[in-house]
This record gives structure tokens, sequence and C-alpha cells, in this order.
């Protein structure tokens, strides 16, 4: 047994290896193989219906394909979701909550807690950098294509969010803590991996390195959360606000969205430049939460 109660949840149901290699292959790459499936599908309809030409129906396409793809990523994490539920219930004969806190019932309030206190966090620095980075930054407001993308945002970012911080802080964190009772460890390498997969999210290889680290830094921040915590809720709200914020509020022109029609855009000269500024932050966030409760975060370091 762990000093963090929520990592020895993992003792609960089947926990064979096979189990863990089955579940990862069927949410991930079967849900992958999925979602390719269905945009296919999606491509073929839209052609034949289109009642215009291939090459015209491609150019509305990928007039719209910002948009078009934040869809298709709601639609595929809805498939990686579904997929990963029945594998927990039925392969792990686990009960769902146990990946998500320690008690009988989600802590709304903390969801809630965690994305308006990192909404908040980001916002200053946001207003920071309007005053001091005017020349780097472009204010767009287009009120039709704006609420398209609120209402989108709204839609498809809690089920992305949900399902990285449940597989990632959840799973995989509890999966690698039957390993290690430090943990450390488990926070490590979980936040290693949830880096490394966001490399495709880049435009080129600068902006990819960055994204990974970044991603490596908010992963870091969340797992702190999670350990000292006992439970995901808190580390999803701030997930949540953060995609939604990156996409509505603050976007960058390299990034894998960077066509979207947000409220502000960047075309940042050094992308890591941002990086100081993001540790900056979530240290900000560990300390805000964690100020009164300094014990909690002394036993995941022990």
């Amino acid at each position: 047994m762990s000093d963090i109660n929520f990592l020895d949840n993992a003792v609960h149901g089947k926990n064979s290896w096979g189990r863990y290699f089955l579940t990862i292959v069927i949410s991930v790459i079967g849900g992958t193989f999925a979602s390719l499936l269905f945009i296919v599908l999606f491509m073929i309809i839209y052609f034949l219906s289109s009642g215009i030409s291939g090459v015209e129906a491609q150019m509305n396409i990928l007039n719209y394909s910002p948009l078009l793809i934040l869809v298709l990523v709601g639609i595929s994490y809805g498939i990686y979701s579904l997929l990963f539920y029945i594998c927990i219930r039925f392969i792990h004969k686990k009960k769902f909550l146990s990946l998500i806190n320690t008690g009988k019932n989600i802590k709304w309030g903390r969801i809630l807690k965690g994305a308006g206190l990192w909404a908040g966090i980001m916002g200053i620095f946001t207003l920071m950098s309007l005053i001091f980075q005017e020349s780097n930054l472009s204010l767009n407001f287009n009120p039709g294509s704006f609420l398209i993308l609120l209402i989108l945002s709204f839609l498809v970012f809690p089920i992305q969010a949900s399902f990285e911080e449940i597989f990632f802080r959840g799973y995989l964190m509890q999966a690698i803590g039957l390993i290690s009772k430090k943990p450390v460890v488990p926070l490590i390498l979980t936040s290693l991996i949830f880096g490394v997969i966001h490399f495709f999210n880049g435009t080129n290889l600068t902006m990819s390195i960055t994204i990974v680290v970044s991603a490596t830094i908010l992963g870091l921040m969340l797992g702190i959360i999670v350990l000292g915590e006992n439970g995901l809720e808190t580390a999803v709200g701030a997930h949540i606000a953060n995609n939604m914020y990156v996409a509505v509020v603050f976007n960058n022109t390299d990034s894998g969205l960077g066509g979207l029609p947000s409220l502000i855009t960047t075309e940042t000269a050094d992308p890591l430049s941002g990086i100081p500024l993001l540790i900056l932050m979530a240290v900000i966030m560990v300390i805000i939460l964690f100020w009164n409760k300094k014990e909690d975060l002394f036993r995941i370091f022990r």
C-alpha cells in the first residue's frame, strides 16, 4: 500500500498485465481505427451528397477544416471513452469511479473550482501578454464563427479532457502504482507519456517540441493535484479550462488547431519562451490549492 489512497484503488478488480495491454489496445488502437473508419465514411457521404465535384467538396472541407477537425476530435474521444469504459467494467471488472476518486460520488464542485482557478490564472497572464507583447498578438472577433467555436468547445473539450485525465492520471497512474509504491514514480512517468503523445499537435519541429514540454509540465501539475487531493476532479476542471482557453481565447497559429476563429492569436517567434511562464503558472496553481494542505504535497515525494 502507498501513502496515496487514490493509487491504492488499483488493487480492486482484475489487474493482470494482459488485461492492461488488452484495454489499451482496444481503447486507444481500436478507438483510433474506429475513428478513422468514421472519418472515411463521413468523407464519402459528404462527397456523394454535396452535389458538387470532388475537388470542390475538398475545398469546402478545407475552408472549414479547423472547426471540422474539432468535431472529429469530439467524435473520436467519444469512441475512446465508450471503449475504455467497456474495458474497465468487463475486462478489469472495476468500478469506473475508482479511477476518479476514493469516494462514492463525483465531486462536481471541484471540477468547477479547478476550471475557474486555472482559467483565472491563464487570464491574468494573457492580460499581461496583451500589455507587454501587443506586436505579437492579433485580436479577432467574428460573431458567427466564434459562436460555433464556443458551442463546439463546450461539447468537445469536456469529453476529450475527461478521457485524458481518467486514462493518464487515473488508469495509467494507478497501474504504475502497482509496481512502484513511491507516488513520484507514476507521477513522472505518466507526465512524460502525456507530453510525448502531444508531439504531433504542432505544425513544425520547434512547435512540436514546445508542445511536448508544455504538456509534460501541465501533466506534472495535474498529477500533483490528483495525488494531493486523492481524486481527479480538480485536474479534470483545469484540463477542460486549459483546452477551451487555448482554442477559444488564446491560440497559436502554429498549433494543430491554429486556424480556429479564436479571440486572440499569436505568432510567437520563439515558442519556447513561454515555458518559464507556464512553469510559474503551474507553481501558482499548486500553491493556491495546497496552501494550507502542505502535508498532502509532502506525501507525494516521500
